[in-house]
């Protein structure tokens, strides 16, 4: 026998069976490990994707209503919509909604797991491993300032409506709706994609809380829907309004009274806040100083060809002394229009202010109606209608109030802001406006922000 062992321990035929028989145990261990791996990464690309997609729904909830309730009600629903693991989460899924973090809001976390055995390693593991998957999604700026804002956050209003043959050139400005209408926060007039069709537009992004109507007609590089709204930029400057003709330091009138009609106030100026009582109707040429001119409790109206409205430096307020409530409209459908803000003046760096036009209390603010003016609804409380004579720089505000605006100038305004509760560009106009608001020492007004995966 041991003859025998001897003997084939030195025969080398076959030594490649019994090789092969000796490594065959390591050629299935690695092909079982091998196919268990596969497995675990595809559950796990699987869970990374379905967690993605829950924190985006997240946050995409939490600029609408921003509550614990509602945020993990629709990472639930995403989750029964893109969770395609053939087996159940072993654990609760965990939804963190985090606080503001630079420029990242309403930043949603969440946090998946999954726990399976597989055949080959379940024979040498006491446990399967636990997959976990982790998303944070946030909403974060994505470039571009606004040049036009409607603040309505009502489902029931379109709050920004673009129609007729506008030709509206905002360069490298977006416009926001912070209505949150599911179908036309922001409308070309119709829901067809070829609405809009007389019109042209031009600018970065239109941008919604809501939905947004897409003009193939238009030159503009995103639609945003879904949008974080944007805070009221100017509702602040209420407190800087005298509360009483006791803040104005000069009454008078620009209203029309008998045969005058021309009004010369060139020489009021920056120190100076005039009030001006009741409607002022112009039907003749007006000049204004760089001062502050306030109105009380009427309307500012100019509906007469030939009339004139200019000024360089100044801001027209509207309120209503006794009862805000009750502060008067705009309508300024006739006529010329020059109308500049009070802003510093810059040297030759760009960056010095060597002096200031008009009181810089209203720095960049050209028209101003108090925020606590009621709103009735509709389009057209205010209206600013112009022809090839219409020229407004800086920004006009009808924060709780609509506003039309159907200009015709084709000089591009160094700065144009527009912001009122709903803003309807319209009829056969021409507005062109530049994004240079920083020459008028203003900022920019926030700025297109898109739901992100951040972590």
């Amino acid at each position: 026998m041991f003859r025998f062992l001897k003997k084939l321990a030195r025969d080398r035929r076959g030594n490649a069976i019994v090789i092969v028989a000796g490594v065959f145990p390591l050629f299935v261990g690695a092909a079982g490990l091998a196919t268990d791996t596969i497995q675990w990464t595809l559950w796990k690309r699987q869970l990374q994707r379905a967690a993605d997609s829950a924190a985006i729904s997240g946050v995409y909830t939490s600029l609408k209503t921003d509550t614990d309730t509602a945020v993990t009600a629709a990472v639930t629903h995403d989750l029964t919509l893109n969770l395609h693991t053939w087996m159940a989460l072993n654990a609760t899924p965990t939804v963190t909604r985090l606080g503001t973090s630079g420029q990242m809001r309403n930043r949603v976390s969440v946090e998946l797991q999954v726990k399976q055995s597989l055949p080959f390693s379940s024979m040498f593991m006491t446990a399967a491993p636990t997959i976990i998957a982790r998303a944070t999604a946030a909403s974060v700026p994505s470039g571009g300032e606004y040049c036009v804002i409607g603040t309505d956050r009502s489902a029931a209003v379109t709050g920004i409506e673009i129609s007729g043959s506008t030709y509206l050139d905002l360069g490298t400005c977006s416009l926001i709706a912070n209505s949150a209408n599911p179908t036309g926060a922001a409308s070309n007039g119709t829901s067809s994609t070829n609405g809009g069709s007389g019109s042209t537009v031009k600018a970065a992004s239109l941008d919604a809380a809501g939905g947004v109507n897409y003009s193939s007609q238009w030159q503009v590089s995103s639609y945003n829907p879904y949008s974080s709204p944007i805070d009221d930029p100017f509702s602040g400057f209420q407190s800087n309004i005298p509360s009483s003709s006791s803040g104005c330091n000069k009454t008078g009138t620009i209203n029309k009274v008998g045969s005058t009609k021309d009004y010369n106030r060139s020489t009021d100026t920056a120190t100076d806040t005039v009030c001006l009582s009741g409607d002022q109707t112009i039907q003749g040429d007006v000049v204004l100083g760089p001062a502050t001119y306030v109105i009380d409790a009427g309307n500012l109206t100019m509906n007469t060809n030939g009339a004139s409205l200019t000024c360089d430096g100044c801001t027209i307020i509207l309120t209503n002394f006794s009862n805000p409530a009750n502060t008067g409209t705009v309508s300024l459908t006739g006529g010329s229009i020059s109308l500049k803000p009070p802003r510093p003046v810059y040297g030759s760096d760009g960056t010095t202010v060597t002096s200031t036009i008009g009181n810089q209390t209203w720095k960049g603010i050209v028209l101003y109606q108090d925020p606590r003016a009621s709103d009735n609804g509709g389009t057209g409380q205010n209206k600013i209608n112009g022809n090839s004579d219409l020229s407004v720089q800086g920004a006009v505000y009808f924060g709780n109030q609509s506003l039309q605006y159907v200009g015709g100038g084709s000089t591009t305004a160094a700065c144009l802001q527009v912001v009122a509760k709903r803003v309807n560009f319209g009829g056969n106009s021409k507005i062109k406006a530049g994004s240079q608001c920083s020459g008028f020492g203003m900022s920019g007004l926030g700025g297109t922000r898109r739901v992100r995966l951040v972590a």
